[in-house]
């Protein structure tokens, strides 16, 4: 994992990653924009209130609204970065692992679904832990956990899809369901922390390149399952 995590960090300023991380937080931070104030224009109109009240209105509105967004952000930006994922692979795979054959391009509705996918799973289980932020660090540690989960097994699809069959790619997954989820949640931690987070979802589908090439390097791989190439 440590050795992963450093080969993603050096490869941060290489180009094709930054234009990536470029094309994901604006895309992030232009919907998170529009969402607050399509929330503060629609209270204003709805309420039905004038002076203050309807300023007031809105101003809390709009609190709600970037509390909201704030909370789903990370599932909004892993799916745009879901969207450009092949970019990154290509990149990390380019610099790291030239041996391995071309992979097969994965179709540009399939990626922007996988992408959609990815942000729907993503909302709804943030969505279901949200009882439990009136305790906060249980709510942390839940969506620590839940999102691991998931953004372990999505990013793996990420990677896999496009040098494995499905079927070959979702037994590597079973098999090492513990290490894909590790890295999941250092994903998922990094998602939460402020400024950090607008990289994390590109910095996700590189890391787990190398988590993936690991696992298939690692001596209790079977022959059984067909390689990353």
């Amino acid at each position: 994992m440590l050795s992963a995590l450093a080969k993603t960090l050096g490869q941060l300023n290489d180009p094709p990653i930054r234009r990536v991380i470029a094309k994901t937080i604006g895309l992030a931070i232009l919907g998170f924009v529009l969402f607050v104030v399509l929330v503060y224009l629609l209270i204003g109109w709805l309420a039905g209130l004038s002076g203050w009240l309807e300023g007031l209105a809105q101003f809390g509105g709009a609190i709600g609204a970037i509390v909201i967004a704030w909370l789903l952000f990370p599932s909004i930006a892993a799916a745009i970065a879901g969207i450009f994922a092949d970019e990154v692979i290509d990149a990390v795979e380019a610099k790291h692992y030239p041996a391995l054959p071309p992979a097969k391009p994965v179709p540009i509705l399939q990626a922007v679904f996988d992408g959609l996918k990815l942000a729907a799973i993503a909302i709804i289980a943030n969505i279901l832990a949200l009882p439990f932020l009136l305790v906060f660090p249980i709510y942390v540690l839940i969506t620590w956990g839940v999102n691991g989960w998931l953004l372990g097994r999505e990013y793996f699809e990420m990677v896999a899809f496009r040098r494995m069959d499905r079927a070959s790619a979702h037994e590597l997954h079973r098999r090492h369901n513990r290490t894909f989820t590790i890295a999941g949640v250092m994903i998922a931690v990094c998602l939460t922390i402020p400024f950090v987070n607008l990289l994390a979802p590109v910095l996700g589908a590189a890391f787990m390149v190398h988590v993936a090439q690991n696992v298939l390097n690692h001596k209790s791989t079977t022959q059984t399952v067909k390689p990353l190439a």
